[in-house]
């Protein structure tokens, strides 16, 4: 590579777009609040029309240049144009997958990057598309955009509008808002109720953010975190819509406040921004890649790879009683680094024929009380891996093994897609502290 590509990769892209932001606050600009034009007036590649997404939609509005269209410095040389002397380039950040190989096994890690682009205000020789203005609405009435976007999301939050003041309640998945009418503008009602559907996308059923699962008191760091991608989700999807975001107070407080946040967390508003876009693909119904670049239309071929080594003594890897997969769980499950002792962690034995362990599949980390679980990922590494059954195994933080009615659904769940798959479930164990409880021994298996 050349010098200055080696210099890319050699800068912190997350200090580089937080520092980017943090010159914005001290301007008196927040950057999530300032409207954009959505639709066709959407920052974009001028070439290849394609819309910026993340952070980057934030970094390009802030610049305040009224054409939504840039180019990378080689793309304006292509057309025959020149960028104006003296002009200043804009970070562009997207994720890069890098591959691994060690001992025959390729392993994708994903890191940051960054390249840099000019909007064509700040070229000479290209001929810019005129930008259209935002609609001036004035009294209250229903925007059949929004409207559209409320009506298309999988799976809504109830809406109620008796409220005060406008929330969501993770515990009722409820949003209580203000009558419409008491809005100053049908802008600002359709901006507040949208903070608060990108809260409800952190549900359980939707998303399931652990800001939103977890309970989290006024001002902490977690509910901070919330409220950034709320605020970012909000203008994501009013972008969308083509109206104004008037959720953001830019009181002079506020922008202290994220000045200090920002500081003290360099990759905060990356990860924000990455949280807020899912939730604006969640409530838009649709699907997109994570980065910015060109996306790969070919299928691949696919093949289990083990993580890791087991060793196991001749004596334990027989498992045909609930005690036996208790020794293999405390052996090598809770003490890998991904098993959280403080969350609900469904795990999954392979067994083969003889009922010997053949491996184990970590399928979903929880809350503190309950774990979202699907056939699909239960059976998936077993069907892989030639499994002749599964015994299943989660653990209840608060130490109590006895099983809930949830628990004995989604053992009985589990035991009928089982047969139809011919790959038998022999147990379900939870473990507690220092004690275990077999629903196989306790009769649900039979009823």
């Amino acid at each position: 590579m050349d010098g200055k590509k080696e210099s890319y990769v050699k800068k912190d892209v997350y200090q580089v777009v937080t520092d980017r932001i943090i010159g914005l606050l001290e301007s008196g600009t927040v950057p999530w609040h300032k409207p954009w034009k959505g639709g066709n007036q959407a920052p974009q590649n001028f070439m290849s029309r394609k819309v910026y997404r993340g952070i980057n939609l934030f970094l390009l509005n802030a610049a305040g240049y009224p054409s939504p269209f840039w180019l990378t410095f080689k793309q304006v040389q292509l057309l025959g144009a020149r960028v104006k002397k003296g002009e200043q380039s804009f970070p562009v950040v997207f994720w890069k997958i890098l591959e691994d190989v060690q001992e025959g096994e390729t392993k994708r890690i994903p890191f940051l990057r960054y390249y840099t682009v000019f909007n064509i205000a700040q070229c000479e020789g290209i001929n810019a598309p005129a930008s259209a203005e935002l609609p001036n609405n004035g009294n209250f009435q229903p925007l059949d955009t929004c409207e559209r976007v409320l009506a298309q999301m999988p799976k809504p939050p109830k809406i109620i509008h008796d409220g005060t003041r406008a929330c969501y309640s993770p515990l009722l998945d409820e949003i209580s808002m203000p009558k419409a009418e008491l809005f100053e503008s049908a802008e600002a009602y359709y901006s507040t109720l949208f903070h608060e559907v990108t809260h409800a996308t952190g549900h359980l059923s939707r998303l399931g953010r652990k800001e939103i699962c977890e309970p989290n008191r006024f001002g902490s760091d977690p509910y901070s975190r919330e409220e950034l991608v709320a605020e970012m989700g909000a203008a994501f999807l009013c972008g969308h819509c083509e109206i104004e975001n008037k959720t953001i107070d830019q009181s002079a407080g506020y922008i202290q406040h994220w000045l200090e946040r920002l500081k003290d967390d360099r990759k905060l508003i990356v990860h924000a921004a990455a949280q807020a876009q899912k939730a604006c693909d969640f409530t838009l119904d649709a699907q997109h890649a994570i980065d910015e670049g060109p996306q790969d239309p070919h299928p691949k071929e696919y093949k289990i790879v083990s993580l890791r080594e087991c060793p196991t003594p001749q004596s334990m890897q027989m498992c045909d009683t609930p005690q036996k997969a208790v020794e293999y769980w405390d052996q090598h499950v809770k003490t890998h680094p991904h098993f959280n002792p403080e969350c609900e962690c469904f795990v999954v034995l392979l067994l083969n024929t003889r009922r010997r362990i053949k491996g184990h599949h970590l399928v979903s980390t929880g809350t503190l009380d309950q774990v979202v679980v699907h056939p699909r990922e239960v059976f998936r590494t077993a069907v892989i891996a030639a499994a002749s059954a599964i015994l299943i195994m989660h653990n209840h933080p608060s130490g109590e093994p006895q099983p809930s009615e949830a628990d004995v659904k989604v053992t009985r769940d589990l035991i009928r897609a089982g047969q139809l798959m011919k790959i038998e479930v022999c147990d379900h164990v939870i473990v507690g502290l220092g004690c275990h409880m077999s629903l196989r021994e306790l009769g649900y298996f039979y009823n």
